[in-house]
C-alpha cells in the first residue's frame, strides 16, 4: 500500500481514551447521552476500532475455548429526534447495551414513528441464510449486573432512553488458533452453533446460554451457570503488534426497494443507505457479499488523498490490490460509478425497480454515483 495512505490511515486507526476493562466498553455502548448525529457517528467509530482492534470474541462450550477476532460489523440506531435510521430491527433485545441479539422476523410497517418488535409467531429466529448476530448498544443497563460494580450499570433507563434500539451486526469473524475466516452474518450464527454443539439458536440460548444473553460475563462467573459461553475480552498487549487500517464503507444488503421510498434526498432510506456505517479491517478475506460496498468505500477514502488525484490507472490498481477483485473489474465498476454520477435517475433505483442493486457492482456504483451528483458532492476522482 501506499506509505502515505498507510500513515494517514493508520493516524485514523488511533483510539483516543481506548476501553480498558468490559466495563469501560459498556459504558462506550451508551449513547444516551448524544444528541446529534456528528457525536453519535464519532462514538460508532470509536466503538467499531475497539471492537476491531482491542477486543475479541472467545466462546467456550465445555472444556473447550475458541476465540475469533472481528474483521467486518456494521452500525444500525435509532434514537428519536436525532439518528432515525429506519434499516434498523428494533427489536426488545436491542433496547439494553451489551446484548447478544439473533435477528428475529420485524413487524412489516411503513415508517413508523419508532421501531417496534413483533409479538407474533412471525418474531422467532430467522432461520435459512437470513440468520445474524448484533451486539446491542444504544441504552445503559436497566438494573445491577452482578459481574461489574454498582455505577456501571444501576442507572435506570428514562423514558425517551426507552425508545433508542441498536444493534451492531457481527459480519465476519476470523479464528485467532488457525486464521480460519467466517464471512457473512448467517455463516457466523452457523459457526457459532457448531461450537456451541447447539441445534438451533432457540436451543442455544435457553438451554446453553440459561437464557441469559449478555455479552460481558467473566468466564469464573458464566461457567457456573452455563453449558456453553460467548463473551468479549481485551486481547492482549502482544496482538496489539502491527494492527489493521480500519476502513468503513455503507452497509452491504441495503437498497431503495421499499414501496414507501421517494425519490427525496429528505427520505430516511434514501439518507441512511449510504452513511458509511460499515468497519472492516483486511478487506481481500471478505468474500462473502459487499464487494461492491467495500469498493466504493476504499474508492472514496483514496479520493481525500493527494497522491491518487487525478491518476485513475493508479486508483484501479491501488484498488485491485486491497479488495482482491481484477483489475480490469475495478475499471469498469469505477465506470459505472461515473455513469452513474454524469447522468443517472434515482427514480431508477426506487422501488421494484431497485431491488438487488446492493448485490449488483454494476447497479450499485450507478447509484451511488446518482446519489452523490444529488446531494451536491463533487465526483470522486
Amino acid at each position: 500500500m501506499n506509505k502515505r495512505l498507510k500513515r494517514e490511515a493508520s493516524v485514523a486507526n488511533e483510539l483516543h481514551d481506548a476501553p480498558e476493562t468490559p466495563e469501560d466498553l459498556l459504558r462506550l455502548l451508551d449513547l444516551s447521552s448524544l444528541t446529534s448525529e456528528v457525536d453519535i457517528s464519532a462514538r460508532f467509530r470509536d466503538i467499531a476500532k475497539a471492537l476491531l482492534l482491542e477486543y475479541r470474541i472467545c466462546l467456550r462450550c465445555g472444556e473447550v475455548a475458541t476465540e475469533f477476532d472481528v474483521l467486518e460489523l456494521e452500525f444500525y440506531l435509532y434514537k428519536p429526534g436525532c439518528h432515525e435510521d429506519p434499516f434498523t430491527h428494533g427489536a426488545d433485545e436491542q433496547k439494553h447495551s451489551g446484548n447478544w441479539y439473533f435477528h428475529k422476523v420485524p413487524r412489516r410497517s411503513p415508517l413508523p414513528p419508532k421501531p417496534t418488535a413483533s409479538t407474533s409467531a412471525a418474531g422467532g429466529y430467522r432461520g435459512g441464510t437470513r440468520k445474524g448476530l448484533d451486539l446491542t448498544f444504544g441504552t445503559p443497563r436497566p438494573v445491577r449486573s452482578p459481574y461489574f460494580s454498582a455505577d456501571s450499570s444501576s442507572r435506570l433507563s428514562s423514558p425517551t432512553e426507552a425508545d433508542i434500539v441498536g444493534g451492531i451486526l457481527l459480519r465476519t469473524i476470523q479464528r485467532v488458533s488457525d486464521g480460519t475466516v467466517v464471512s457473512g452474518p448467517s455463516l457466523l450464527v452457523d459457526e457459532i452453533l457448531r461450537l456451541s454443539e447447539a441445534s438451533s439458536i432457540a436451543s442455544l440460548v435457553k438451554d446453553k446460554w440459561n437464557t441469559d444473553i449478555f455479552a460481558f460475563h467473566p468466564p469464573s462467573s458464566a461457567s457456573k451457570f452455563r453449558e456453553a459461553d460467548l463473551y468479549l475480552h481485551r486481547r492482549p498487549i502482544s496482538a496489539h503488534k502491527d494492527r489493521p487500517i480500519v476502513y468503513t464503507s455503507p452497509r452491504v444488503g441495503l437498497d431503495l426497494s421499499n414501496l414507501e421510498t421517494t425519490d427525496s434526498l429528505d427520505h430516511p432510506r434514501v439518507m441512511y443507505m449510504p452513511k458509511p456505517y460499515r468497519y472492516l479491517t483486511h478487506p481481500h478475506l471478505l468474500t462473502s457479499n459487499g464487494r461492491p460496498q467495500t469498493l466504493y468505500g476504499l474508492y472514496q477514502g483514496m479520493s481525500l488523498l493527494s497522491d491518487y488525484a487525478q491518476d485513475e490507472s493508479r486508483v484501479a490498481q491501488e484498488l485491485a490490490k486491497l479488495t482482491g477483485l481484477k483489475q480490469s473489474s475495478v475499471v469498469k465498476y469505477l465506470s459505472d460509478y461515473k455513469q452513474g454520477y454524469e447522468c443517472g435517475k434515482l427514480r431508477s433505483f426506487i422501488g421494484a425497480a431497485g431491488k438487488g442493486a446492493s448485490s449488483s457492482p454494476a447497479t450499485y456504483l450507478r447509484m451511488m454515483g446518482t446519489l452523490r451528483r444529488m446531494s451536491g458532492q463533487e465526483a470522486i476522482v
